[in-house]
């Protein structure tokens, strides 16, 4: 097979997503950990585990303006939970 041809399958097999990732801190004695999960699913993140708690995969590459309104789906749903949070938006293989 010829280089040129190959490299064009690679590429190909190669998908890029964009996602944002987010790491919440909880304020003990405000609102229950449940009922906060519900909220942020609400505003489209997946649930996972491991050095992050939600996950939210963009169609395409987001603008600045479409992360910080998804930041702002969250300061709304969080509002008054005492949750703190950090996102952190870049491609990922």
């Amino acid at each position: 097979m010829e280089n040129g041809k190959l490299y064009k399958i690679l590429s190909v097999c190669r998908l890029m997503t964009w996602k944002t990732f987010l790491i919440m801190y909880f304020n003990a004695g405000k609102e229950k950990a449940s009922e906060v999960v519900k909220k942020v699913e609400s505003t489209g993140f997946k649930t996972t585990f491991g050095t992050v708690d939600f996950v939210y995969e963009w169609k395409n590459e987001p603008t600045k303006e479409q992360v910080l309104e998804l930041a702002d789906k969250l300061t709304e749903v969080l509002k008054d939970t005492g949750v703190m949070f950090n996102i952190d938006t870049h491609e990922t293989p």
